[in-house]
């Protein structure tokens, strides 16, 4: 009898190490820890941190009452693809050091959600071409993203090899679809 119960000891936990292995094999790690979301965040001596986030209202009704008829996608060039909308957010970033440091923004920052994978690139920014910012300067810009709306979202800024996530605070989406 006792050597049938260790015999089950035995199983069990075998059975335990096969489905935790072949679920690390799969997912690329057995507990992949969450990465911090902050309000802001400093990489290679530049800080960033999200000053607003608001979807952005596109001045057209594209309800089935409006007059006329309904404009596809594809005759309105950089409008959202339909089901998604566009969120604006707010990105300040400071150099705190006394050196020139590289920067782009446009490519540096990417949003993501639960279920974007790879990661959302900005559909546009305000940042412009700008290549490096001068020691104790400071920017502001917008970056603009398409996503579908409900979607918990955080931005992800990889700058220099090193990377953060930032926290950003979104207001309930609106309808542009009637």
């Amino acid at each position: 009898m006792l050597r049938k119960v260790g015999i089950t000891v035995v199983l069990l936990v075998a059975s335990a190490v096969a489905f935790f292995g072949v679920r690390s094999y799969f997912t690329g790690t057995i507990d992949k820890p969450a990465a911090e979301t902050r309000v802001s965040a400093t990489l290679s001596g530049l800080t960033a941190s999200v000053g607003s986030a608001d979807w952005v209202m596109m001045d057209h009704d594209m309800s089935s009452t409006a007059p006329g008829y309904q404009m596809p996608p594809a005759m309105m060039p950089g409008m959202p693809a339909a089901g998604e909308q566009r969120l604006e957010v707010l990105v300040t970033v400071v150099n705190t050091t006394s050196d020139t440091r590289p920067l782009r923004p446009g490519k540096e920052f990417q949003l993501r959600t639960e279920s974007s994978d790879p990661p959302l690139a900005p559909h546009s920014d305000t940042f412009g071409e700008l290549p490096r910012l001068a020691p104790g300067s400071a920017v502001s810009g917008v970056l603009y993203f398409d996503l579908p709306p409900h979607s918990p979202s955080w931005l992800e800024w990889t700058h220099e090899g090193m990377t953060a996530r930032l926290a950003i605070g979104v207001a309930p989406p609106h309808s542009n679809h009637g």
